[in-house]
Formats: C-alpha cells, sequence, structure tokens
C-alpha cells in the first residue's frame, strides 16, 4: 500500500490481493496450525479420535454443505474500502 519513497496512498498503483496480510490474519493462521499440530497429528494414529471443535481453532462451517472453511481474518473486507478510496 505505502511506498516508502512517497506519502501517497496506493501511488504506484499496486494490486490490493498482494498486500500483506494482516496481524488478525496470522492470528487465524496460527490458530488452524496448532490445531492440525497439536490435535489432529497428535490423534493421528489412534483408533478414536478426541478432537476439540474447530470452530475455536481458525475454522467456520459453512452452511450449505456443512463443510469447514478456513476463517481468515476477523477485519472487514479491505479490497472493497481500498477500491473506494481509489477512484
Amino acid at each position: 500500500m505505502y511506498d516508502r519513497t512517497t506519502t501517497t496512498f496506493s501511488h504506484k498503483q499496486r494490486q490490493y490481493d498482494t498486500i500483506p496480510p494482516t496481524r488478525d490474519a496470522l492470528l487465524e493462521h496460527t490458530k488452524r496450525a496448532a490445531y492440525q499440530g497439536g490435535h489432529a497429528w497428535e490423534q493421528a494414529v489412534t483408533d478414536e479420535q478426541h478432537l476439540p471443535s474447530s470452530g475455536d481453532w481458525g475454522w467456520i462451517k459453512e452452511n450449505a454443505d456443512g463443510l469447514w472453511i478456513p476463517h481468515w481474518t476477523q477485519l472487514s473486507a479491505f479490497a472493497a474500502s481500498c477500491q473506494e478510496l481509489h477512484n
């Protein structure tokens, strides 16, 4: 978003999807990695796994099929607001 040589917001017309992830996105990713490494893999060779709810570890249940999908961030959609500022 910012260029060290300028003070202008998005001066170099960079693509918004190439902006580095936020601290909140890192937190959600860390929760998913901890769930996988600390719970799922730990019990990978046991017959009966007793895993905590994925919803507490960075996943949300998709309402259509009931599949678990990654919860990317608690922050609102950033790209839409950037487009409004850019135009």
